[in-house]
């Protein structure tokens, strides 16, 4: 692992390294940020989850190769996460992915493989988190886009407005409407027994 300079105090130096042709200054951005990206993604992806490996893979491939043309006019987790936000949209625009039943034996040896981690931390019991993915699905990719940016990944007003290119009254107002179509997912859910 490259050791940061003692002069980086964000990731401004590591992206000045980047585009001044250094190579390994990329993999501290990657390892600072892509725990956040693949909670990201994984929220986003919906009933394609499965790829959310491949998909943030993807993501830092297409900042490596933007990353020229970065203006630093808006910091770099959040042009990031525009850049996250943007593939996750068109990956979930493609084909759906055919049916999978979720099967915890699965689950499990994908933990086994992964050392462990199965899926990004999101602060549930483990009925509750599929119940809310569950619910999340039932969302338009909108919906769902905002609340795992505020909700799970914990990010203020400003910087989804940043991300989405929105002013923070907007997101606030889409937020609720977000939230309101959650509590009636969850009341069809339990109103149909399921």
């Amino acid at each position: 692992m490259v050791s940061p300079p003692p002069e980086a105090q964000d990731d401004s130096a590591w992206v000045a390294r980047c585009k001044g042709g250094d190579p390994d200054a990329f993999e501290p951005l990657v390892l600072r940020h892509a725990g956040r990206v693949r909670r990201l993604a994984w929220g986003l992806l919906g009933e394609r989850r499965e790829e959310a490996e491949d998909v943030v893979q993807e993501i830092f491939l297409k900042a490596y190769l933007a990353l020229p043309r970065f203006r630093e006019d808006a910091r770099f987790s959040t042009w990031l996460y525009r850049i996250a936000v943007n593939h996750c949209r068109d990956v979930a625009r493609r084909a759906p992915p055919p049916h999978v039943e979720f099967d915890e034996a699965r689950v499990e040896s994908l933990a086994d493989e992964r050392g462990g981690e199965s899926e990004p931390e999101v602060p549930l019991n483990p009925g509750r988190r599929e119940e809310l993915h569950r619910l999340l699905g039932e969302l338009s990719e909108r919906q769902r886009r905002i609340l795992v940016m505020r909700e799970i990944e914990g990010l203020s007003y400003e910087e989804i407005g940043g991300i989405l290119r929105i002013p923070p009254g907007t997101v606030r107002s889409r937020l609720n409407r977000a939230r309101a179509g959650l509590l009636r997912a969850a009341g069809r859910r339990k109103e149909g027994g399921s």
